[in-house]
């Protein structure tokens, strides 16, 4: 019985991931910080230096981090 429920919780999980967007497209339509939910996806012919320098793993590895101020990575 222990297995049975360990892996409706495990099916659960990944039911829950795989209804998690994978990137946010960025644009006006984002109106505060915590709209940025995921990897930011930015729109073709985007010139910005963050848009060339971040990417998943950098993202992954910061992700939920504060600086001493306490302010957010994301």
């Amino acid at each position: 019985m222990y297995n049975g429920v360990k892996a409706m919780i495990d099916a659960e999980k990944a039911l829950a991931d795989a209804a998690k967007p994978k990137s946010v497209k960025c644009g006006p339509h984002l109106k505060k910080p915590e709209d940025i939910t995921s990897f930011p996806e930015f729109p073709e012919g985007t010139k910005s230096l963050l848009c060339k320098y971040l990417t998943k793993d950098v993202y992954a590895a910061n992700a939920g981090k504060k600086d001493k101020a306490g302010v957010s990575f994301e």
